[in-house]
């Protein structure tokens, strides 16, 4: 401090690092600035600010583009990692068969073999999704089911085709099914070898006459993977109305509209069945034949022997009476009866 009193002007802060390049630096330069920066952090102390000694380091839109390149999608990381997977192997001087990929194959989706590609049956495959890629069989169902397409026109001019296909196959996959279309006139003789190969090699043979058809049956396999047979199974009636209508409707032509008809008639199935044709007649909506058929379901033996003996019983009692004609009738019924 001087004699006068007053503080001498101190000069400018001035930071060396301050100059901005026009050209984005790259990465080892961007470093190289930053240890600057720390270093004059440390030559200037409080002089040099932190945005001074850093304002160069302001280039990062390299890394938001890196960060976009990240799969989001879950079946896009599945895809990266089963790709991934497939590159180690071959990396590692490892033969990747068609065989390999059967593990990497997800279960919700219809897989098609790429040798299959431009066949006319997958341009009907619309209620499941499909997939193209490398295996054995010519289709995966599921993790237990394949099937393998053959067409009979195709088989009548390469018939060695069908026996080296089932040799790659092996004995993988525990549901074999052999799909055929059928698109010749004459295959009377082709099925018979292919229903014998079938037998013989574990395969399950489904014919298909359309290509339409051989699509509903890779779609049924493929949409009741891994179900039970619960879905197609009858279920049994709980209540009496259904349950009665499940009885009655055992003779073929009756109904259950029939069957509710003759429980609102009649009241019970007792009534019912000692009712006479006469009195079934009068039940609305049953003809002679429905009537003919319900009475002779309710009244005739399932026993051919029983059969038999009323038929034996009918034709003494026509004797008795001096019936001609029925009793001619009934020894012919007996005559039959006895032949079945």
């Amino acid at each position: 401090m001087s004699s006068s009193g007053k503080r001498k002007p101190t000069a400018p802060i001035t930071n060396p690092y301050a100059k901005k390049r026009k050209d984005p630096p790259s990465s080892s330069h961007a470093l190289s600035q930053s240890t600057a920066g720390l270093d004059a952090i440390g030559a200037g102390g409080a002089a040099a600010t932190f945005s001074q000694a850093f304002e160069n380091i302001e280039y990062s839109s390299h890394y938001r583009n890196q960060m976009k390149s990240v799969p989001t999608n879950p079946r896009e990381e599945q895809a990266r990692v089963e790709q991934r997977a497939i590159d180690l192997l071959e990396a590692q001087n490892q033969a990747v068969s068609d065989r390999d990929h059967h593990v990497l194959l997800q279960p919700h989706v219809l897989y098609v073999s790429v040798k299959q590609r431009g066949n006319g049956v997958l341009k009907y495959i619309r209620n499941v999704p499909f997939a193209f890629t490398k295996m054995v069989p010519d289709y995966i169902m599921s993790a237990t089911s394949c099937a393998l397409f053959l067409s009979i026109k195709y088989h009548q001019l390469y018939p060695a085709y069908i026996h080296r296909r089932l040799g790659e196959l092996k004995t993988d996959f525990k549901l074999r099914v052999l799909l055929v279309l059928v698109d010749v006139e004459d295959n009377k003789n082709v099925l018979l070898q292919l229903n014998k190969l079938a037998v013989t090699s574990n395969l399950s043979l489904i014919l298909a006459w359309t290509e339409q058809e051989a699509a509903r049956y890779l779609e049924t396999y493929k949409a009741l993977a891994g179900k039970d047979a619960s879905s197609i199974q009858k279920r049994e009636q709980t209540n009496l109305i259904d349950q009665v209508a499940d009885f009655f409707t055992a003779a073929k032509p009756v109904n259950k509209t029939d069957a509710s008809n003759l429980l609102g008639h009649f009241s019970t199935v007792r009534a019912v069945l000692s009712a006479s044709q006469d009195e079934l007649a009068l039940c609305e909506g049953l003809g002679n034949i429905k009537v003919q058929k319900l009475y002779d379901a309710l009244h005739k033996p399932f026993s051919k022997h029983a059969s038999a003996k009323r038929k034996q019983h009918q034709l003494e009692q026509a004797n008795e009476k001096g019936e001609g004609a029925a009793s001619s009738d009934a020894k012919e019924e007996l005559e039959n009866a006895k032949g079945n």
